[in-house]
């Protein structure tokens, strides 16, 4: 990741991108959907937080946590849409980025799957799918663990008490989930856009 926020090699395909589009870079839509996905990207990278006054510290904790996984969501929807994957066939990419350890971690954390159950219940049939893949120590979409947050707590169900969960566990939850899709994102642009350097200079 650039110091700017912006993913790995930003620089090199903001300057090429002009004279070659996007495409050069194994990229579908146009430049301007990929600056929009960079401008995601970017947002979620930086994000440091939200303010709230006369919160108790581990709630407002909670809370930023949770608005980040909504940023970062927005950025791994947009960069799917920008490579031409789907959310339902994205997990083998995931699972090359070490997607296996972060469920293990995220269990270890959730002790009894508290957090997990109470957004099972709230969400759609696919995601209910994943979770219980993920309850059963399965093969799972890591995904669809952070798009039922997304959802949960954007639909207004999902708080850093749900369930009787501490916002400290919320808080690994949402940060390691972060972390990992910002991880995936960042590997992946700065790879592809590596590709088409090296293919456009013939080596």
């Amino acid at each position: 990741m650039q110091t700017d926020g912006y993913p790995t090699n930003w620089q090199h395909y903001d300057s090429y991108v002009i004279h070659v589009g996007a495409d050069q870079f194994g990229f579908q839509g146009s430049n301007g959907d990929v600056n929009r996905f960079g401008a995601r990207f970017r947002a979620a990278a930086k994000f440091e937080g939200v303010l709230l006054g006369g919160y108790a510290q581990s709630t407002i904790a909670g809370y930023s946590a949770l608005c980040r996984v909504l940023f970062v969501w927005s950025a791994f929807e947009s960069f799917m849409s920008i490579c031409g994957l789907e959310q339902r066939t994205v997990g083998p990419l995931l699972d090359r980025h070490g997607a296996l350890a972060v469920a293990n971690d995220i269990r270890a954390s959730d002790k009894g799957n508290a957090f997990y159950q109470f957004i099972q219940e709230r969400v759609n049939a696919a995601h209910r799918t994943e979770l219980q893949n993920y309850f059963n120590q399965d093969p799972c979409n890591v995904a669809y663990l952070a798009s039922a947050i997304r959802h949960i707590f954007a639909h207004g169900s999902l708080t850093p008490n749900a369930n009787q969960v501490e916002p400290a566990t919320v808080v690994i939850v949402c940060n390691k989930l972060s972390d990992f899709l910002l991880r995936v994102m960042d590997r992946e642009f700065g790879g592809r856009v590596a590709t088409g350097l090296e293919d456009l200079h013939g080596h």
